[in-house]
């Protein structure tokens, strides 16, 4: 059978709130465009993505419509995220029915300055 390429396996998911709740309480920050990210190593050779709402962000169609997009985006780019983290995605401000194409420019900016953190590395212009 061949190996699926894009989706999401079960090992691919924070799913647990302690691993929910470690990223947010010890974790770093990146931010892109309309999407905030929290990542912190997860000592394994994966890396593993959340997706949080708060409530405060809407209703319910709003909330899972955000994370049905924040979910695509992701999955479209996590080839390009470093190895070894659990990062949570979450709708930044000035979030308004964004296209998906817009999502997966900020998905890619926070990969890039995720590679770059990990690398210890910064590199001059924009991110």
């Amino acid at each position: 059978m061949a190996e699926k390429r894009f989706g999401l396996t079960r090992d691919e998911r924070v799913r647990k709130r302690k691993d929910y709740d470690r990223v947010f309480r010890e974790g770093g920050r990146a931010r892109a465009g309309l999407v905030c990210g929290r990542y912190v190593p997860n000592g394994m050779s994966l890396t593993r993505i959340g997706i949080a709402v708060p409530n405060r962000f809407g209703k319910a169609a709003k909330r899972n419509r955000a994370r049905r997009l924040l979910k695509e985006a992701y999955r479209l780019h996590k080839h390009e995220m470093p190895p070894g983290l659990d990062i949570i995605l979450l709708p930044g401000p000035g979030w308004n029915k964004p296209p998906l194409s817009d999502l997966e420019e900020c998905i890619s900016r926070i990969a890039r300055k995720l590679s770059q953190k990990q690398s210890g590395g910064r590199e001059a212009g924009p991110a």
